[in-house]
């Protein structure tokens, strides 16, 4: 298989019991770009690119991601948890294919802002879908399946199964009379009749071949398992072993011309021929996860993506890689902005910073390496952050030097908030709250009333403001925190986070509980979320907002927090932070070191 080469794996025995309910949409109606993060935690199996602009990866929980800018951005157009996708390919740039574990097969006419399940009465794991034009397609899977379509994916015709051959793990053809499929123990079959009849090629192997590729109708290569690597120069007559240098799985094959070729496998592994196979040379990968499948749009541009969300780039034919979007370990909690400058807050110390206003983030250097959970920023230039264990950090140049200031507490630190340059309060476990007076240089203990872990805060102003914690702790005061009391709500669900806009408070928290207010919190309102998702930030922008929470949810109020409607984020995962910039452009941040990016229909 040349451009799309999209492998795989065999599981042995798999067990998936999904508590979900299931998840679908479209391109057109999604608002939130998957900017850089984890969006199929579980790995991306497939991908194709059909120019250096356009392509498509497609992988667990049912994800294709779309990019129309040569992977800067990528979109989420379809989502559906019951799936698996194998393998993607699109034979048309508007014509494509995608193939699951389930045995469905799903087609798209329109570039994949639509996709569409298609008539296909086998239910055993696919692999993989190769077509020769939008008509004429084949796709392979367990129990040695084989099918055709002649009519683009309306109706499917079984050429051949037998279940004692174990699972067919790749599918090329190099018209539409000559086909290669490639299989467990070493299977190779042939056919020069469209699939009619397939002949068995001896491989000389009896390792698992993952993928197989061919430039014309004798030369071709088939890898797979313990760094195999073969190759043909008579159409699969004889097969002869060439030397990858590793023993890693190979997953992965796609040649460019006779000379130049890429593989793709295990524990990031990616090696390079340009002399038909004769040598090949591994290159330096900016991941160790294990790549799944690769695709060259040319010889220059290719991609390859694989567990954990991985997506990383080559801008020359291999010899240099960049991330794009890839599957990070670390979670996202907090977001932020001071005008173009805004930050981003984890796991492991992570900062991120940018000064463009979101286009391009960056890590910075914390220091530290415990989860930072809160940041509030004075300016662009000023920021306080805290986070586990008492950690409290501070920078005065926009995040270019982080200073770690003295343990307040030997306890996590879970929220701060500061009304000007020299006020500033910090809540954590235990009941903490501390304030400052002059800008940091002294903190000074207050009295809460209560060991539950406070969650976060907000002012009005130097003396009215509120604090948020578990078991539906909500606190108020009147007098700069020189006095904290208890707000008597009808609810023991954590509270997570509090905002002020004015005299118009907003909290959010678990089993989603949304309260309101309108007279500075003397009386708050409990508003339909219309879920049960743990709620974990909220931003509003005059009548306008957004609260994010656990399994991708998003919702948007445009009457002040009233009413609120579910909004697809096409993700899964928890969303931990959410920050708006303007009307149309906004962030939400969340696990897998996601970043989403509103943009308006």
């Amino acid at each position: 298989m040349s451009q799309a080469s999209t492998h795989k794996i065999v599981l042995t025995r798999i067990a998936v019991f999904f508590l979900l309910i299931l998840i679908t949409g479209r391109e057109g109606s999604a608002s939130f770009l998957v900017q850089q993060g984890e969006v199929s935690g579980s790995g991306l199996w497939g991908t194709h690119f059909i120019s250096p602009t356009e392509g498509w990866a497609s992988g667990a929980e049912g994800t294709i991601l779309h990019t129309t800018d040569g992977g800067k951005q990528w979109r989420v157009q379809y989502k559906n948890l019951q799936e698996r996708f194998s393998a993607i390919y699109f034979p048309h740039p508007l014509i494509g294919f995608a193939v699951s574990w389930t045995g469905k097969i799903f087609g798209t006419t329109n570039a994949g802002k639509d996709w569409i399940e298609k008539a296909h009465p086998m239910r055993v794991w696919l692999w993989d879908v190769y077509f020769v034009d939008s008509r004429i397609g084949f796709v392979v899977g367990n129990e040695g399946l084989i099918q055709q379509t002649k009519d683009g994916g309306k109706t499917w015709k079984l050429l051949r199964q037998d279940e004692k051959a174990g699972p067919y793990l790749g599918v090329h053809f190099v018209n539409a009379k000559s086909g290669f499929v490639v299989g467990w123990n070493g299977a190779i079959l042939h056919t020069e009749d469209g699939g009619l009849n397939w002949i068995t090629q001896n491989s000389g192997t009896k390792e698992p071949l993952e993928d197989v590729t061919f430039v014309n109708a004798n030369v071709g290569w088939a890898v797979g398992r313990g760094g195999t690597i073969l190759h043909t120069e008579d159409g699969g007559a004889r097969w002869d072993h060439q030397d990858s240098g590793v023993d890693r799985m190979l997953l992965a094959v796609d040649f460019k011309s006779l000379s130049e070729g890429f593989i793709a496998g295990g524990s990031g592994t990616f090696l390079k021929t340009e002399d038909g196979g004769a040598t090949w040379r591994k290159s330096e990968l900016p991941t160790e996860k294990t790549l799944e499948a690769a695709s060259f749009s040319d010889a220059e541009n290719g991609w390859a993506v694989g567990w954990g969300g991985t997506i990383i780039h080559t801008h020359n034919g291999g010899n240099d890689w960049e991330t794009q979007n890839y599957g990070f370990s670390d979670r996202f909690f907090r977001i932020q902005f001071s005008g173009k400058s805004g930050f981003i807050v984890g796991e492991a110390g992570t900062i991120l910073h940018t000064d463009n206003g979101g286009e391009n983030w960056e890590h910075q250097e914390s220091g530290v390496e415990e989860e930072i959970i809160s940041i509030h920023l004075i300016s662009a230039k000023e920021a306080w952050a805290v986070g586990e264990a008492g950690l409290l950090l501070h920078t005065l140049d926009g995040g270019d030097h982080w200073v770690k200031q003295p343990q307040l507490v030997d306890a996590s630190l879970q929220g701060v908030f500061f009304i000007r340059p020299e006020t500033g309060w910090i809540v954590g476990d235990k009941g903490i709250i501390f304030k400052t007076d002059d800008g940091g240089k002294k903190w000074h203990l207050q009295l809460s009333n209560t060991l539950a872990t406070l969650t976060d805060l907000s002012f009005i102003d130097k003396q009215n403001g509120w604090a948020t914690g578990v078991a539906g702790t909500l606190l108020y005061t009147n007098d700069g925190g020189e006095t904290w009391k208890m707000f008597t709500l009808q609810t023991t669900s954590t509270l997570n986070r509090v905002l002020f806009k004015g005299a118009n408070g907003f909290v959010v928290g678990g089993e989603g509980t949304i309260l309101t207010t309108v007279d500075r919190g003397k009386t708050w309102t409990s508003r339909n979320a219309k879920t049960l998702m743990g709620l974990w930030d909220i931003f509003m922008l005059g009548a306008e907002g957004v609260a994010v929470g656990d399994l991708g949810i998003i919702l948007r109020t445009d009457d002040a927090g009233k009413t609120w409607q579910a909004v697809d984020s096409m993700v899964a995962q928890r969303l931990n932070g959410v920050f708006f910039t303007s009307h149309d452009k906004g962030f939400v941040v969340g696990r897998g070191g996601l970043i989403l990016r509103y943009t308006p229909d």
